[in-house]
């Protein structure tokens, strides 16, 4: 189980920080918990440019990647510290990512009152309407003395108070559980049994049941992502060890919060210019993860040619690269094959209908019938445009 645990706090020394670095080694058994500073954020401005919000992007990819949010705050003034609030209103502002988001607060102050006033405050402010995250009621943790509560090494050495700890972790953990079980089920009921299993559907050259449709996205090579035409991410295949990591949190977001900042006027390019018209297709050689991969976008159009999304296709070209550097299709393997005379099971090509050499080089001179990789309709490797879902990451 991830947790994510934020520092409620720009300070350099906090023993809100030690409280949850403490958590972190205390609780590894039973969840994997990331602390997680807010330093680096902007101060929250509707005025911000884009282009200055890659930190607040990441933060809110960690949100949505968590199982369970932790908010540690101190006290300052009976309330929140304003690097804290800043830092929810990036996370609530125009995005969902805390929307029915597990949360628990946290907090360690100097006073025998502990954080008690600001973690009130944090608590409205988590089941407001902009956040409606899920807090569970009560599992209070209240520490109080902070300088006489930890050793010299980060540990909470009170055993009341971390009895309290263990009890409200303990009790967090069984309430994020209770939410992931009915959200996995929502996920894997389509995969262990569509919602009409008997259902075919029927296509001009054939037809296929919904249980093949879903399988047949599970097995292809490649992965395939939507962005629908109101520029949201609609859907995505369900492809074992993708390259491009989705969480069933980013459906239905609008395109600027699937993409790092810097990325998205690009990609807005990219999806714009097919919505004109202007183009169909853009290709995209990248490397990514340690190898090879081609990604492609196409616009997606009805039959009367009104734009109905984006859809993108990944996937890793090494195996098909290998072949082609190790002579697969050089000269000798192609004479032999084309000698054959039985027709090629899965093209129908005859001894008849193979192509000359001449005939195959002047098609690749013209523009690639299935990439769209003519002069005006690509984008070349040194082209800084993201995946048109995934942002394809700033590094």
């Amino acid at each position: 189980m991830k947790i994510l645990a934020l520092v409620g706090t720009n300070a350099s020394f906090s023993y809100n920080r030690l409280l949850l670095k403490f958590m972190k080694k205390h609780f590894k058994q039973m969840a994997d918990i990331e602390v997680c500073e807010i330093s680096q954020l902007p101060p929250f401005s509707v005025d911000v440019p884009l282009k200055e919000q890659t930190a607040v992007w990441k933060l809110k990819q960690k949100v949505k990647a968590a199982d369970g949010v932790i908010f540690s705050t101190p006290e300052y003034d009976h309330g929140i510290p304003a690097a804290l609030k800043s830092a929810v209103e990036w996370l609530s502002y125009h995005t969902k990512v805390l929307d029915r988001k597990p949360v628990m607060v946290v907090g360690v102050s100097y006073g025998r009152q502990a954080s008690a006033r600001s973690q009130i405050q944090m608590r409205q402010i988590l089941i407001s309407p902009d956040c409606n995250a899920n807090l569970l009621p009560g599992n209070e943790v209240l520490i109080g003395g902070a300088t006489h509560v930890f050793s010299e090494d980060g540990r909470l050495i009170d055993p009341t108070m971390r009895d309290n700890l263990e009890q409200c972790f303990t009790h967090f953990i069984e309430y994020i559980q209770v939410f992931k079980n009915v959200n996995e089920e929502e996920v894997t009921m389509p995969i262990k049994q569509p919602s009409i299993s008997d259902a075919y559907i029927k296509f001009p050259t054939g037809h296929l049941s919904l249980k093949e449709v879903q399988q047949i996205f599970s097995t292809i090579p490649f992965e395939i992502d939507l962005i629908d035409s109101s520029d949201r991410f609609a859907w995505y295949s369900d492809k074992p060890n993708r390259e491009h990591v989705r969480n069933v949190a980013s459906l239905n977001e609008p395109v600027s919060e699937c993409h790092p900042p810097k990325v998205v006027p690009v990609v807005m390019d990219i999806i714009n210019s097919f919505r004109d018209g202007q183009r169909d297709v853009v290709t995209r050689p990248l490397w990514m993860h340690g190898h090879r991969s081609l990604i492609q976008y196409y616009a997606l159009r009805d039959v009367d040619g009104h734009y109905l999304g984006t859809i993108e296709f990944t996937g890793n070209v090494e195996y098909i690269l290998n072949l082609f550097e190790n002579g697969a299709w050089d000269k000798g393997q192609h004479d032999t094959t084309s000698k054959k005379t039985a027709t090629d099971a899965s093209t129908g090509a005859s001894e008849s209908g193979v192509k000359s050499k001449n005939d195959a080089v002047a098609s690749n001179n013209d523009a690639d019938a299935t990439t769209g990789a003519s002069e005006s309709g690509s984008v070349d490797a040194d082209d800084e445009a993201a995946d048109a879902t995934t942002g394809a990451s700033e590094d």
